[in-house]
């Protein structure tokens, strides 16, 4: 059998602003002094602070009763049931070659059975005191559907613990027990101040094991994620395996500067690929996790897209900075304050937006009045926002899809460019579309499945109205442009057209097209 290998990005069960205030870039400096105590010292002095975490999870018949009910109740359910694919069994302790007879239940798959959908299957993670009050922090996938907490000290004590908060975003929890006699909470180190090339170590109970440590570097820093993306991660090559999660990353001196929540792996173990959410990053979490139980996010309502080198010069830009938006319904902040689809966002509240993952902890961290300066027609402009709650606009954008429109008729003056029937717009259009008499533009009549602009985005009943600064009044325009990019190595071009009402700006890649035939 032919065995294939994916990547794959775990957010390990080894186990988890202001930190949603955006990372701030901060002069590196040495953060790991010159030390004569040995790595041995500064372990025992830490090592009682390093629990492990075992947890009952919640049965599949109590997770799908308790989403039903949120569903009938009107409020965001977690995740259904067939999406959950991770159910944290890798900290199960189950030999190899022992048969997986509840496996379809772990992996979230409606069991076969009814014993199966009762059972209360066992995961276990890292955590690690943060205070006298009896805190803890793990990973919220270690907490994730739990029913009941159980901390283990590394001396063999068991303590019963209650959750607190957590935050699936970020994928950080807090847990609080009775705070056990002769254990010191371990101290925040300075992340920012780390620096590539640091040596740090890991505590954690990986696989089910007694506590361990490893030891490695600091490979990289501001790591972007599928997995936790309002997180600016800390990447190391230090052994950081399944059951290692929500353990502490320490440097050298015993001060933790991250928590570790994710690893890259192909094989299931550590490859030297391990993620860590930075330690200032993770403590303005953790507080507001304390004071509220929950995280509330800013939300803008667009779509957006970083301005790649070759895109600023079409828009008249002297550099390649800020995000493009793509479009903004009519219905969010964004448009309510002005902004629109072909803006560029380059400031929020006089802080310049320096990457994707900047802008999005910058628009979930502000509150209130916010001001936002776009580049916009060759000049900057600032434009007053109130953000929405992130949960609730999402909530509030669950709405059935428009009926496309499009003309039929076949002397329309219709061509086929990239796989899309263009037809000039007609009365047909402007009254499906609700546009001004005599708005000019082309409608996406049809168009072939995987064809060119179907895997450039496009849908049928899209209104086309330009393309860079070039107005489209008929297919030939549309063709005319794409082909004077083609002819010119030009990478991208902007197109801007409206759809189920709203003002959209798509980035093409011209620069990967073959031609303009369908293909």
């Amino acid at each position: 059998m032919k065995r294939t290998l994916t990547a794959t990005l775990f957010a390990v069960m080894l186990a988890s602003t202001t930190a949603l205030v955006p990372a701030v870039v901060m002069a590196e400096t040495p953060a790991v002094a010159s030390m004569d105590t040995s790595l041995a010292d500064v372990y025992s002095r830490v090592s009682l602070g390093v629990v492990r975490i075992n947890v009952i999870k919640k049965s599949y018949a109590e997770i799908v009763e308790e989403e039903r009910e949120k569903k009938e109740n009107g409020e965001d359910f977690y995740l259904p049931p067939s999406e959950r694919g991770d159910r944290d069994d890798d900290d199960n302790d189950r030999q190899k070659g022992e048969k997986d007879k509840d496996k379809d239940s772990e992996k979230g798959e409606e069991p076969k059975y009814d014993w199966q959908k009762k059972k209360r299957n066992a995961a276990t993670g890292t955590g690690f005191f943060i205070n006298h009050d009896g805190l803890i922090v793990t990973n919220e996938h270690v907490v994730r559907d739990a029913a009941r907490f159980v901390v283990v000290l590394k001396d063999g004590r068991r303590i019963r613990a209650e959750l607190v908060g957590k935050d699936f975003l970020t994928d950080l929890a807090v847990l609080r027990v009775t705070m056990p006699e002769g254990v010191k909470p371990l101290s925040w180190g300075n992340s920012h101040a780390i620096r590539i090339g640091d040596p740090v170590f890991a505590l954690g109970y990986p696989y089910g094991f007694d506590q361990s440590l490893t030891t490695g570097v600091i490979s990289g820093k501001q790591r972007e994620l599928s997995k936790g993306k309002y997180n600016p991660y800390l990447q190391t090559d230090t052994a950081v395996n399944k059951g290692n999660s929500g353990g502490p990353l320490l440097s050298m001196d015993g001060k933790v500067v991250g928590v570790n929540s994710a690893l890259y792996t192909r094989s299931g173990g550590n490859e030297g690929l391990a993620f860590s959410i930075p330690a200032e990053h993770a403590q303005g979490i953790i507080d507001l996790l304390v004071k509220d139980g929950e995280i509330k996010r800013g939300w803008f309502g667009i779509g957006y897209t970083e301005v790649k080198p070759g895109i600023g010069d079409l828009l008249g830009m002297s550099e390649n900075e800020g995000m493009l938006i793509l479009r903004t319904p009519d219905d969010e902040p964004a448009y309510a304050a002005g902004i629109r689809a072909g803006d560029v966002i380059v400031a929020v509240n006089g802080e310049t937006v320096t990457s994707r993952l900047h802008f999005r902890m910058q628009a979930a961290s502000v509150k209130g009045e916010t001001t936002v300066t776009v580049w916009r027609d060759g000049e900057y402009h600032s434009f007053t926002l109130i953000p929405d709650d992130m949960d609730e606009a999402k909530s509030r954008r669950r709405q059935a899809e428009h009926e496309k429109f499009a003309p039929t008729d076949k002397d329309d003056g219709r061509k086929k460019v990239i796989g899309l029937d263009l037809v000039p717009a007609n009365a047909k259009a402007w009254e499906k579309l609700d546009l001004p008499q005599g708005t000019k533009g082309l409608v996406v009549d049809r168009m072939d499945k995987m064809g060119q602009g179907d895997q450039a985005g496009f849908e049928k009943g899209d209104f086309i109205t330009r393309i860079n600064d070039v107005d489209m009044i008929t297919p030939a325009d549309f063709e005319k442009v794409l082909k004077q990019a083609l002819e010119n190595d030009a990478p991208y071009a902007l197109v801007y057209f409206k759809r189920d009402g709203q003002d959209w700006t798509k980035v093409v890649d011209t620069l990967s097209m073959v031609d303009l035939e369908d293909y």
